[in-house]
């Protein structure tokens, strides 16, 4: 892990809003079951597995979304994904590029968009919390110097 020496660093949690991921899963659980009951009263077998899709999209935002944590520990970002399969992923932000992408909605609700640019790999945190926070914590960690890292 690469830290920082400075003794003032602490760890910082950052989820996704709850509010943005909590429209979409109740968007999706609605047209699910408005399509169950359209299937039930019109007796169609077809509407009924149609509306699978929907409960299962809910299901997936619900696993993938609300399992994600990004932790800034030091000069490092650590993103953690799962609950049954953890994935734990160290990115140092030394050897990144971060492009930070924030909507109109989201500069009301304090949410954004990381897009992590390392070697070929690009990385994309959507819905992050927070977000005024997290770009003032990942500005203050570029502007360390890098003769202060540790490698």
């Amino acid at each position: 892990m690469t830290t920082s020496v400075h003794p003032a660093i602490h760890e910082r949690l950052f989820r996704p809003h709850p509010y943005i991921v909590g429209v979409k899963i109740v968007v999706c659980l609605a047209l699910g079951v408005g399509m169950m009951l359209a299937g039930i009263v019109h007796a169609t077998g077809a509407a009924l597995l149609f509306a699978l899709a929907p409960l299962f999209l809910a299901a997936r935002i619900a696993y993938c979304e609300l399992a994600m944590t990004l932790v800034v520990r030091g000069d490092t970002l650590l993103l953690r994904q799962g609950w049954f399969f953890w994935r734990e992923e160290q990115i140092p932000l030394h050897r990144v590029d971060v492009l930070i992408t924030q909507s109109l909605l989201g500069r009301l609700f304090d949410y954004g968009r990381l897009t992590i640019t390392r070697d070929d790999d690009v990385l994309i945190v959507r819905n992050v919390g927070e977000f005024r926070q997290l770009k003032e914590e990942i500005a203050r960690l570029q502007r360390i110097p890098a003769f202060w890292r540790v490698p």
